[in-house]
C-alpha cells in the first residue's frame, strides 16, 4: 500500500461523508411522519446508541491495525472462518448495495428535473463510476475528496439550519407523542439505518498519517457532528412543519428553499450530489482494501490480490463497480426497485453489526470502559436482528458460499 497520508481533517470528513449518507435526504421528513415531534427524541436517543458502536470500533481499529477492518477483528475475536464469513458479508453488501445510493440519489434528480427512465439508470451508474475515478487516484485523492464533499456539506447544513431556526413555531411541536409509541418505535428503526458507516472506516485505519491520535479524534469529533446534524435537522424540520404532505419526501429542499432562498430543484441537485458522492466515496475505499486483505489471507480468489503504482487495490475497486453495474442492468430489464434491492444490504448490514459488537464485546472484556460500551452495542444491535428475519437467506447463502470457497481453498 501507498504510505500513510490521511490526517485529522481528512478522517473527519470520511467518517462524516460515510456515516451523514443519502438517509439525511429523506429520514428527517419519513421519522417527523411517523413519530411526530417525538421524532427529535427518537434522533437525540440513537445518536447517543450510535457513541459505544462508533467507540468499539475505532479502538479496536487501532489495536488490530489491519485493511481486513471488521473481518480481521471479528477473526481475532471468534477464529478465521467466521471473521471470512463477516468479511463476506460486507463485501457482497457493498458490492450489491452501492447502486442503492446511486439510485437514491438518480431518482432525486430525475423527479427534479423530469428525466426519463433511462436517465435514472444513467446517473445511478455515473454516481459510481465517479466515486471509482477518485479512488483509483490514491487514498491521498480520495481523503481530498472526502475534505471538499463534507465541508461543502457541513457549511450548506448549518446555514440552512441557522436560518431556519427563527421560523421554528413552538405549536408545531405539540401533542408530542402524535403517534404514540408505536410511532416512536416506527421512527427508531428507520433511524437506525442512518447510523451504518462507523465500521467502514475500520478498513482504513493503517492509512492514517498518525493512527494512534487521530483515528480515535476524528472518530469523536464525527459522532458529535453527525449526532448535531440530524438533531438539529430534526428540530427545524418539525418546528417548520416541513414534513406535511410530499414535503416529507425531500424536507431538506425544501428547508434550503425557505432558509437560502436557493430553488428546490437546485438545492435538491447539489445536496443529493455531494452526499452520495461523499458515501460511495468511502465505501469503495474501504471495500476494495477489504478485498485485497482478504485475497491476502486466502479468503477470496487470489485474482483480488493486486496494487497499482499507488498502492491502490485496483481490481477490487473495478470489481465493486463491475457487480454494481449488473444491479442497475438487471433492475433495468427486471424493474426492480429500491425497495426491493436494498434487502440485500440491509440484511448483511444488520448481520455484520451484529457480529461486529459481539467481537468487540469479548476483545474489550477487560477493560472496564471498552466492556461497557460493547455490551450497549451488541445489545442495540441485536435489538434490530428480528427485522431481518424475513431476509434471513440472504446471509445463509452468503455465509454458505463462504465457506465452501475455503473448504476449496484449503485443498489447492
Amino acid at each position: 500500500m501507498e504510505n500513510r497520508s490521511i490526517n485529522l481533517s481528512q478522517g473527519v470528513a470520511m467518517y462524516i461523508g460515510v456515516v451523514l449518507g443519502s438517509g439525511i435526504l429523506i429520514l428527517p421528513g419519513f421519522t417527523a411522519q411517523a413519530a411526530g415531534p417525538a421524532s427529535i427524541f427518537a434522533w437525540l436517543l440513537l445518536s447517543m446508541v450510535s457513541v459505544p458502536i462508533a467507540y468499539t470500533f475505532a479502538r479496536l481499529s487501532l489495536t488490530y491495525s489491519h485493511y481486513g477492518g471488521m473481518s480481521n477483528i471479528v477473526s481475532q475475536a471468534f477464529g478465521r472462518s467466521t471473521g471470512a464469513i463477516t468479511g463476506w458479508f460486507f463485501f457482497v453488501w457493498v458490492a450489491t448495495g452501492q447502486c442503492v445510493v446511486g439510485f437514491t440519489g438518480a431518482g432525486y434528480l430525475v423527479s427534479v428535473f423530469s428525466l426519463s427512465d433511462l436517465w435514472y439508470y444513467g446517473i445511478a451508474f455515473m454516481f459510481i463510476m465517479l466515486a471509482l475515478i477518485a479512488n483509483l487516484l490514491g487514498i491521498r485523492a480520495t481523503g481530498g475528496f472526502a475534505l471538499i464533499l463534507s465541508g461543502v456539506v457541513l457549511v450548506l447544513l448549518l446555514a440552512t439550519i441557522a436560518f431556519s431556526l427563527p421560523k421554528i413555531e413552538v405549536s408545531n411541536f405539540t401533542p408530542w407523542f402524535t403517534h404514540g409509541w408505536q410511532g416512536f418505535g416506527q421512527a427508531s428503526v428507520l433511524i437506525f439505518w442512518a447510523l451504518f458507516g462507523w465500521e467502514s472506516m475500520t478498513h482504513l485505519a493503517p492509512e492514517f498519517r498518525n493512527p494512534e491520535r487521530d483515528v480515535m479524534r476524528s472518530m469523536w469529533i464525527s459522532v458529535f457532528l453527525v449526532g448535531a446534524i440530524y438533531a438539529l435537522l430534526s428540530i427545524v424540520t418539525v418546528g417548520t412543519y416541513t414534513y406535511n404532505g410530499t414535503n416529507a419526501i425531500a424536507p431538506l429542499a425544501v428547508l434550503m428553499n425557505h432558509a437560502l432562498g436557493i430553488s428546490a430543484a437546485i438545492a435538491t441537485a447539489v445536496i443529493t450530489c455531494l452526499v452520495c458522492l461523499g458515501t460511495l466515496n468511502i465505501y469503495v475505499a474501504s471495500s476494495a482494501r477489504l478485498g485485497y486483505a482478504m485475497a491476502q489471507e486466502r479468503q477470496l480468489p487470489s485474482w483480488f490480490n493486486r496494487l497499482d503504482r499507488r498502492g491502490v487495490p485496483y481490481r477490487s475497486a473495478w470489481f465493486l463497480l463491475m457487480t454494481n453495474t449488473t444491479v442497475i442492468v438487471l433492475s433495468y430489464f427486471y424493474h426492480w426497485s429500491v425497495a426491493q434491492l436494498i434487502l440485500i444490504p440491509t440484511s448483511l448490514g444488520i448481520c455484520v453489526y451484529v457480529l461486529g459488537t459481539a467481537a468487540c464485546l469479548k476483545l474489550l472484556w477487560h477493560d472496564r470502559l471498552g466492556r461497557t460500551a460493547a455490551i450497549i452495542a451488541f445489545i442495540c444491535c441485536l435489538a434490530v436482528l428480528p427485522f431481518v428475519a424475513g431476509y434471513i437467506i440472504i446471509p445463509i447463502v452468503v455465509a454458505i458460499a463462504c465457506l465452501l470457497f475455503l473448504r476449496i481453498s484449503s485443498r489447492n
